[in-house]
């Protein structure tokens, strides 16, 4: 229904934009089939599910599109067609020429100006496609009210969400596409640097955070770098996540628990060379052979399992294979009262490294036998927490940090605790879930500092404490907490990671290099924060082509995440590749049209000012002044 006020027209109408994702990657690559592939992509998919479902193309905008529908229903409706649809059609075409559209659709008053619309609703609807993962749709809190009980898709509440050139928080939800979507993970991989109340000094390190952390919690098969650890002389393992047997789906944070307990054990052994979490938990649920896991992974050895939980009764079968054989080494069942879960845990590690032959010190005994807390309860309640932590959305957050505080009333001295309620304040921070960011920020200190009180031996407390000295960029102090967080666990890629960040920003790139590839070593898994981190490090070395490989999959894989971008436009400005600078500052202006070189100097974690200015000095010459 049409209204006039003040002589213009309005009606109510349901917005979806769209555009398509890493389309100036695709057009680098290869402009002519590009072009002809996207217009196939719209006339053979797009434009007859948007006419099926009684929408109009409002303009096309190059990549992108805009759509007026009456029925935000049938817009909804539409855009999962879309997506499932697309997603079939790119079953047969090679990943580097997929056309992979991202979507948002909202609801509001729009103005009407002839074939065009206006208004506040619609500039919501674009920022919720930039928000929304390839191949995937995120909608606004009106769309959702109104499909509610109508649709049959999931939706997952992403929560308030500040939005670019938005007054407002904006209540944000995603669609989900079927029971193996992945697009959470894709959207937490796409951050941006925010831009309210956040220095970029805050942003650099907790973007590392996040990726440390796993923010890269893939529901899809990892991406893996072959990284050769069978030819290493210590024995390589992976720990698959152990497989849930207990009747009650809720019961699934308890074996995953369990499964990252028992590679933090093992990673304190320096004898060992142990794959990260991050690295195994895609192949969480998946039929896979221990052969293809091995091969994959590169290690030599694979630990398989499952737990079932009763009442107060646990059982855990483990499996140890030998991956390039297939032959079992060692298997064992255990079936003890739930209060002896950590000497379990205690039994599987000591009968590995028995089995693997692997040397024993008194401080790796000590470590690894040591128990976390005495009170099943809190190690529960912390368990619950950690898995809450890893959704990365505001109210698990939130609901987490409540968890955290019961495990700390019933033990206080429950170390690891204090180190995860000190993470929920640093993602707090990250993902502008609080209004006072240096109080956050400064909670997290104390609680680190907690950590390392109570258990000077807590390699994530000194991991965490290392994070906080260098947001105060105290450099030479978190080396030293770094340093002794990889003393207390060898194996732990984000500790690593970690230095190579610290070591970077305070200008030692051949160090920095050095630690990006060990974590490598540890996590296989491709990490778009630690590909262009390791970019960062050739470009202070002038190693611009290397600089060029490190970030070529970042760019086409994750092609939102701003920073990369940022990098590759000062290495080409450098290189005097002014084509491909004016391509990457494009792709910089598109994810934030207010980019400053001179606020991103100034904002820089960079010890030494001459490397500020030269990276600055790069961006200039790719035309970002």
């Amino acid at each position: 229904m049409l209204v006039e006020t003040h002589g213009m027209r309005r009606r109510l109408s349901a917005i979806m934009s769209a555009d398509v994702a890493g389309y100036s990657a695709l057009m680098a690559a290869d402009e002519e089939g590009t072009l002809a592939r996207l217009t196939a992509h719209r006339e053979e998919l797009i434009e007859p599910a948007i006419a099926e479902h009684g929408g109009r193309i409002v303009k096309l905008m190059g990549d992108g599109l805009l759509v007026e529908f009456p029925s935000v229903v049938e817009a909804v409706r539409a855009g999962v067609d879309i997506q499932r649809l697309g997603a079939e059609r790119n079953e047969v075409v090679a990943d580097d020429h997929q056309i992979v559209f991202r979507i948002g659709i909202n609801q509001g008053d729009v103005i009407i100006d002839g074939d065009d619309i206006y208004g506040d609703d619609v500039n919501i609807a674009a920022r919720l496609q930039e928000r929304a993962a390839p191949g995937g749709i995120c909608i606004s809190e009106r769309v959702h009210s109104d499909i509610r009980g109508k649709i049959d898709v999931a939706i997952d509440d992403l929560g308030d969400q500040e939005l670019k050139n938005i007054p407002e928080p904006v209540r944000v939800y995603r669609v989900l596409m079927g029971p193996d979507d992945g697009t959470a993970m894709r959207l937490g991989q796409a951050r941006r640097f925010p831009r309210r109340g956040m220095a970029l000094a805050t942003v650099s390190l907790l973007v590392i955070l996040v990726a440390a952390a796993g923010a890269w919690f893939w529901q899809s098969t990892p991406q893996i770098v072959q990284i050769g650890l069978l030819d290493q002389p210590k024995p390589s393992i992976a720990v698959l996540p152990f497989a849930n047997l207990s009747n009650d789906p809720k019961e699934e944070y308890f074996s995953d628990g369990i499964t990252n307990d028992i590679i933090t054990d093992l990673s304190k052994f320096d004898d060992l060379l142990v794959i990260a979490s991050n690295a195994v938990r895609g192949y969480k649920g998946k039929n896979i052979s221990v052969e293809e896991v091995s091969r994959k992974l590169g290690v030599r050895y694979v630990l398989e399992g499952s737990v079932q939980r009763a009442n107060d009764k646990v059982r855990i079968n483990a499996q140890l294979v030998d991956g390039a054989s297939g032959r079992h080494l060692w298997a064992e069942r255990y079936n003890e009262n739930i209060e002896d879960i950590f000497e379990l845990q205690d039994k599987i590690t000591r009968n590995i490294v028995g089995t693997l032959a692997v040397r024993l010190t008194d401080a790796e005994r000590k470590r690894t036998l040591s128990q976390p807390t005495i009170d099943l309860r809190a190690y529960d309640l912390a368990m619950r927490g950690r898995q809450l932590l890893t959704r990365k959305q505001r109210g698990a957050n939130f609901e987490a940090r409540k968890l955290f505080r019961l495990a700390m009333k019933r033990d206080n001295e429950y170390a690891n605790a204090y180190t995860w309620l000190g993470h929920t304040y640093m993602d707090a921070v990250f993902y502008g879930w609080t209004g006072t960011p240096g109080a956050d920020l400064e909670r997290a200190r104390e609680l680190a500092q907690k950590t390392i009180a109570i258990d000077n031996g807590s390699a994530p407390g000194h991991a965490l404490m290392a994070n906080i000295f260098l947001q105060y960029r105290k450099y030479d102090l978190a080396l030293v907490e770094l340093e002794r967080a990889v003393a207390l666990n060898p194996n732990d890629a984000g500790t690593y990671f970690h230095q190579g960040l610290v070591l970077t920003w305070s200008g030692h790139p051949d160090g920095a290099i050095l630690a990006f590839e060990t974590a490598q070593r540890f996590d296989p898994v491709v990490n778009p924060v630690r590909s262009t981190l390791l970019g960062l490090a050739y470009y202070l070395k002038r190693q611009y082509d290397d600089t060029i490989a490190s970030l070529a999959s970042v760019v086409v894989q994750n092609p939102d995440y701003e920073f990369s971008h940022v990098i590759l436009a000062a290495t080409y400005g450098q290189m005097g590749r002014q084509q491909e600078a004016i391509r990457a500052s494009q792709e910089v202006r598109r994810l934030n049209p207010f980019f400053s070189v001179e606020e991103f100097r100034k904002r820089s974690l960079f010890q030494d000012p001459k490397n500020a200015m030269r990276l600055a000095e790069g961006l200039r010459k790719a035309g970002l002044d």
